[in-house]
């Protein structure tokens, strides 16, 4: 059996390399719908070779690198026996790997396509670990490769939300395990519930030990580039912030303009508590930004601001430099920094992006949502999760995927009660919980907090069912009627 790896971002593959390293994908895995639990046989034969398959996704490809090209990667990539890039599989078709949705009728063509592109015999079985199962291409490969049993890496925040979009029956039904980065204690990932899929969180240690064997590629990078404005690199004698960029216009959630004022919010945050360094790295994935007046800010609030745009992962600027707090809008850099190194995050801007963010299903939704109820600077401590965290998260999942998650409308209804009555609150936040909830939302689904009354559903099932009944009993008699005239 071989095994193939997606993956497009160098975090992706930080989380690849630790699962490799922790055994994580050394044994095969059954589909968890057969009541496996994800556990294949004892006695299945053990991967005979490992494939990363590499994707780029940037909305814009010419402006961004290939991350295996990024300092250390190599070391990375060391760990499967080759590489093949997607992109460069789909350039004869001229289609984006995102937008990669081949006809029912040209799938046999395509495997065989891509089987001798990559050097893979017809006779081999396949493995597919995916990355955003719910999207292109993850789904496109499902469908190429028809046979392969499938697992799931997410290395983010998405995977405590709700499948976004549908997927094919015949993909979910061979999907087995769940491996992910427990960023939020107590809390289980809800991607891919409808399918049963077994849940495996990556071990802290194997990912800090990815990092920093990371870190130790680019240490040079740092040093050059950074050294100087903190002080002394490793542990620089300024207080200084990393604050982390998205790529939220290029995705149409905000415009340039309102991402630019939005990074000027969190250098000014920063400056609030103190902090006299700023170092701003944007996302890798984001086209260029507008970084003249993030220096205006700066100078008009008297603290120093370093615009770091080399390809160097977030968490390995956090792990080598240990900042003394990370801002940002709803990063999972925020989460990787407080939760596994213990740095306090702020997030800045969460509440109009909680309003610009549309539809209300989109899956940014979930991860914006836990950044925004537990990145608020405060420092780090063995509390674990905020006590209401999970109730909040249930009714936000009902909310957006109602038909995936009904068992979940008592507990959304019963929380929003609470909410809509003011017995619960989440403390100094505007808006307090329902701040995370759209009042047409809540009025098209019926539960507490809608504009207009609550619906009479047993008059509707009533009169939906006596409508069924006639039409029904038309039927019969028209068939009759054509009967008896024969």
């Amino acid at each position: 059996m071989k095994q193939i790896f997606l993956a497009s971002t160098l975090f992706e593959l930080v989380c690849l390399a630790a699962g490799i390293d922790g055994g994580d994908y050394d044994r095969p895995a059954a589909p968890a719908l057969m009541g496996t639990d994800g556990l294949a046989p004892e006695d299945a034969p053990a991967a005979t070779e490992r494939i990363l398959l590499v994707s780029n996704n940037a909305v814009v490809m010419e402006l961004s690198e290939s991350f295996v090209d990024a300092p250390g990667a190599a070391s990375l990539v060391d760990r499967f026996d080759r590489v093949v890039d997607l992109n460069e599989a789909l350039a004869p078709l001229h289609v984006h790997p995102s937008s990669w949705r081949p006809d029912h009728a040209d799938l046999p063509v395509v495997e065989s396509y891509l089987r001798g592109r990559w050097g893979l015999d017809e006779a081999d079985e396949i493995e597919l670990v995916i990355e955003s199962p719910q999207v292109n291409p993850a789904i496109a490969l499902g469908r190429v490769f028809s046979r392969a049993t499938m697992r799931v890496h997410a290395d983010g925040l998405m995977s405590f939300g709700p499948t976004r979009n549908q997927i094919p029956l015949t993909n979910g039904q061979r999907m087995s395990v769940l491996h992910y980065l427990p960023l939020v204690p107590g809390i289980s990932p809800r991607l891919l519930d409808e399918f049963g899929i077994a849940h495996r969180p990556l071990g802290d240690k194997s990912f800090t030990a990815v990092v920093r064997e990371l870190g130790e590629h680019s240490a040079h990078v740092l040093e050059a580039e950074l050294g100087d404005v903190l002080g002394a690199a490793p542990s620089g004698t300024r207080p200084w912030a990393l604050v982390v960029g998205q790529y939220l216009s290029a995705l149409g959630l905000i415009t340039s303009e309102e991402e630019t004022q939005l990074h000027i919010d969190m250098i000014e945050a920063a400056a609030a508590r103190g902090l006299e360094v700023v170092v701003f790295k944007p996302h890798p994935a984001a086209p260029p930004s507008q970084t003249g007046p993030l220096f205006e800010a700066a100078q008009r609030l008297g603290i120093t601001l370093q615009v770091f745009d080399l390809p160097v992962m977030a968490e390995v600027i956090i792990d080598r430099l240990s900042p003394d707090l990370i801002v940002g809008g709803f990063s999972t850099a925020l989460m990787t920094a407080r939760q596994i190194y213990r740095v306090p995050a702020l997030a800045v801007g969460t509440d109009p992006l909680l309003e610009a963010i549309a539809p209300y299903q989109n899956s940014n939704r979930i991860p914006l949502t836990i950044i925004s109820e537990v990145c608020d600077g405060s420092a780090p401590d063995e509390a674990g999760t905020p006590p209401q965290l999970e109730r909040l998260l249930a009714a936000v999942t009902y909310c957006m995927a109602p038909t995936l998650s009904h068992d979940l409308r008592d507990t959304a209804t019963d929380f929003l009660t609470e909410v809509f009555d003011e017995r619960i609150d989440s403390g100094d936040s505007a808006g307090g919980f329902s701040r995370y909830f759209k009042r047409r939302r809540l009025t098209a689904l019926a539960l507490p907090g809608s504009t207009s009354k609550a619906f009479a559903p047993k008059r509707m099932i009533k009169r939906s069912g006596t409508l069924v009944i006639r039409a029904v009993a038309r039927k019969q008699h028209r068939i009759m009627k054509r009967i008896q005239h024969r």
